[in-house]
């Protein structure tokens, strides 16, 4: 008898005092079978889900929820509204102490027209029907501690062998629901597993209907296959599966090595790097020629921030490359922000893990940057010794020029520290004034 936490337990007795069945599902018994301790905890009935919700009163909600059995049948609304979506395809949550389960409602699924969820579905009171419509075979398990293990498609073969294979027919399967693809590359890289051949097939045939899926959904779960444990490994499956098209539109493939990444080595070492899904995602884009890069990352549809990120990735690594001293350090974080700093430093120091380059340029930052930051150095405007209402009260300028000359004088600041005093700056604000003196403000001339 495996253990389960007491609030597992105490759900599924009420639930069974109630007259139902109960089973602990999918991943969750999957991951007890491997000896890991579920992050998720699943449970199919054959309860009703409006039963459900009132065995458990406010712990338990139609709130619609993402199906994670394996069906492929998101039940997330459009709108984020919390009636019909959750009901339709029976699966509530349930809270019990500090733990939260999924309990879902044994059943059959119908057609997916639009591959994505089923247009319609039936409950059924059998859990071997509703195993069957299940995506793997190491996902179409169920438990129950006094009934034991079902396993009606040799899930736990497929443990054992460490292989991905689907319930049925694969090429139907993948058809149901191409974001499967994607899943089965993830669970192979999560779990150190392998794809069945018949299964490498179905997803190099169907992969092209991947492009029919919201780019959201195929960028989310692509995203959880760059931070499995084998994420290397993974990546080689997409590409024989022949999916990252469908992450990457025409950046895939790349034409050889491009100045910040080689692709072919990437795949090899990028277990490697840290395991950040922005810094990995970085990584590949680099890979790309820069014009097909940047069309990529609108195209990812990412956050505002994200994107920001990618873009700064594009654009200023080459930057941050020759910032090798105390001023041009200045200028690049000055220029760009701390948080694009932080982000390119640490995306340096994973190409350096990944294609095994120098890192002297990246120990000579952070030393440089130590330095400043101990010294107190000035870098942003808001680190002057004087501000704008200083400059207009010595009668020096006013209006627009006002913002012009406080930039001036940080560039004379960041080679020049010492003069980040009120009476120097303002001495050299006047002399700034002087068109020539401006252009050649970061000179000194000496008779």
């Amino acid at each position: 008898m495996m253990r389960l936490p007491k609030e597992i337990t105490e759900i599924m007795r009420i639930i069974e005092e109630d007259g139902h069945q109960v089973y602990i599902v999918g991943g969750s018994i999957r991951d007890l079978l491997l000896g890991i301790q579920p992050e998720d905890w699943d449970l199919a009935s054959n309860a009703p889900p409006e039963r459900v919700e009132e065995l458990f009163g406010n712990g338990g909600s139609g709130t619609p929820i993402d199906d994670k059995s394996g069906s492929g049948a998101g039940v997330a609304r459009e709108d984020g509204s919390k009636d019909s979506a959750g009901r339709k395809f029976g699966v509530v949550k349930v809270k019990r102490g500090d733990l939260t389960a999924e309990v879902a409602a044994f059943r059959i699924d119908g057609n997916y027209s639009d591959h994505r969820r089923p247009d319609e579905v039936i409950f059924t009171d059998n859990i071997e029907e509703d195993l069957a419509r299940r995506d793997f075979t190491i996902n179409g398990i169920a438990y129950h501690p006094q009934k034991g293990i079902i396993d009606p498609f040799n899930g736990r073969k497929d443990l054992k062998d460490r292989l991905i294979r689907t319930i049925g027919d694969p090429e139907k399967r993948f058809n149901e629901d191409p974001l499967r693809i994607l899943r089965g590359i993830r669970l192979a890289g999560q779990l150190d597993f392998d794809l069945t051949i018949d299964t490498l097939n179905a997803m190099q045939k169907t992969a092209c209907l991947l492009e029919q899926i919201s780019m959201d959904r195929r960028r989310t779960e692509f995203e959880r296959i760059l931070i499995t444990k084998n994420t290397g490994k993974a990546l080689r499956m997409c590409v024989s599966a022949n999916v990252l098209n469908a992450i990457f539109n025409d950046c895939y493939p790349p034409k050889g090595r491009t100045d910040q990444g080689d692709f072919s080595m990437l795949i090899q070492n990028i277990d490697r790097s840290r395991c950040n899904v922005d810094l990995r995602l970085a990584l590949l884009l680099l890979c790309f020629e820069k014009k097909k890069a940047m069309k990529a990352i609108d195209e990812l549809n990412l956050s505002k921030e994200r994107a920001r990120m990618q873009r700064a990735a594009q654009n200023l690594m080459m930057d941050l490359h020759f910032a090798v001293d105390k001023y041009s350090l200045k200028r690049f974080i000055y220029l760009n922000g701390q948080d694009v700093y932080d982000f390119l430093n640490s995306l340096s120091k994973q190409q350096r893990e990944v294609y095994e380059t120098p890192g002297f340029r990246i120990e000579s930052r952070y030393y440089i940057l130590d330095e400043i930051n101990k010294n107190r150095e000035p870098i942003y405007v808001e680190d002057l010794a004087i501000d704008g209402n200083d400059l207009i009260e010595a009668g020096i300028v006013e209006g627009e020029k006002v913002g012009e000359m406080l930039k001036m004088l940080v560039d004379v600041v960041h080679r020049f520290p010492g003069l980040n005093t009120k009476p120097k700056l303002l001495k050299k604000a006047k002399a700034l004034k002087n068109p020539i003196r401006a252009k050649f403000r970061n000179f000194y001339f000496v008779k």
